[in-house]
């Protein structure tokens, strides 16, 4: 079922699955190391505008290359050709879709939209959960960013990484689950230290 949601929303955001899981995976061994966590150069955006625009291109590419930097060599044929077919189709329906609908702004809308959502993707999703990047800790990596009230009805449209805590410590917990299971280990998780904040404010919610 993992694979299935991974490829069929892969050619949507834009990133090959085949090259995705790869980085992902490398990202979870080597959290905020600086060098070995293909997700640090995220930690760029909080130098300003400009950083934003240019960190978001260079998730862009590193999501899409990474297999075929890292992974192509050691990887058989099947591999090969569903990393290349996903990322041929990823480019290809947003091509036709500038070329064959005759309407005003379409190339706006796929472009500035793909932008936009890597970008909120790369911020929320990876950006705020391991800011500062100054720690290694397994427990201590990552943070939980504990919402307002009357944000809990978009806890879903998060699907649950505001929590991000536990995705990092226990990666095959479902999403749905996270919250559940960040209740029931919360003593466990202050007891090591794991940040547990505002999404806003980041400051510690006790």
């Amino acid at each position: 079922m993992n694979d299935v949601c991974g490829y069929l929303v892969a050619p949507i955001i834009g990133v090959p699955f085949a090259s995705h899981r790869h980085e992902h995976f490398t990202h979870h061994r080597y959290t905020n190391i600086k060098g070995k966590d293909p997700d640090y150069l995220i930690s760029e955006m909080g130098k300003g505008p400009f950083s934003v625009l240019l960190t978001t291109l260079k998730f862009f590419y590193a999501q899409n290359s990474f297999f075929a930097e890292n992974n192509w060599h050691s990887a058989d044929l099947k591999e090969r050709v569903v990393y290349s077919a996903e990322l041929c189709f990823s480019l290809g329906w947003r091509l036709l879709a500038i070329l064959l609908i005759d309407q005003p702004g379409i190339s706006i809308v796929v472009l500035v939209g793909y932008f936009f959502g890597g970008l909120f993707t790369a911020y929320w999703f990876a950006y705020r959960p391991h800011y500062p990047y100054d720690n290694t800790e397994r427990y201590q990596n990552t943070s939980s960013l504990i919402m307002p009230p009357w944000m809990r009805p978009l806890e879903w449209f998060w699907l649950g990484q505001n929590i991000h805590s536990v995705h990092h410590l226990f990666p095959r917990v479902p999403f749905y689950r996270y919250h559940a299971l960040h209740r029931e280990i919360e003593p466990i998780l202050r007891a090591h230290g794991t940040p547990i904040i505002g999404i806003w404010s980041r400051a510690p919610v006790t």
